[in-house]
């Protein structure tokens, strides 16, 4: 009876053939993996942005420690003619360096509240005729702080300070 219907045109067919319902599914399939790399990449992104902030603040931190500090032992020129700290006055820490030239060579391999980053500060004196570029075999009224953050995962951050006595 049935197929004498179907014949006569009679029987409705309404509904989805298989390879409807399948073409169906790998579209949802293909648009679902489209959200989800999305959302992973902007995970990513959100952690790498997330990262690059915690360097910054180091970086904005340690600088501001170093402009806390006097432009030199000696309050007016002649200024000092080594860089570094000075252990004959007990300069062993970062809460003992009174002047910006101590911080030459200080370097910190693991930071306290941070442990994948490391800072690293070098300090010379220059000069306004080399552009400021090129450190200085004496001393002038001018000293470069470059202080430098880096994280395994991310390119390091770097920043040049010129510091006078009068600034």
């Amino acid at each position: 009876m049935e197929c004498e219907l179907i014949r006569e045109g009679k029987i409705d067919q309404r509904g989805f053939t298989l390879v409807e319902v399948m073409v169906v599914l790998i579209l949802m399939t293909l648009s679902f993996m489209v959200f989800l790399n999305a959302l992973n990449t902007g995970k990513s992104v959100r952690a790498r942005s997330e990262l690059r902030t915690i360097q910054s603040v180091i970086l904005s931190s340690l600088e501001n420690q170093i402009r806390a500090r006097r432009f030199d032992e000696n309050l007016s020129a002649p200024w000092s003619s080594t860089l570094g700290k000075e252990t004959s006055n007990g300069e062993s820490s970062l809460t003992d360096f009174d002047d910006i030239d101590d911080f030459n060579g200080y370097s910190i391999s693991s930071v306290s509240e941070h442990p994948a980053f490391s800072c690293d500060v070098t300090v010379n004196y220059v000069s306004p005729t080399s552009g400021f570029h090129s450190s200085q075999s004496g001393q002038t009224d001018y000293k470069s702080v470059m202080v430098k953050v880096s994280h395994p995962t991310l390119s390091a951050i770097t920043d040049t300070m010129i510091i006078s006595p009068g600034l």
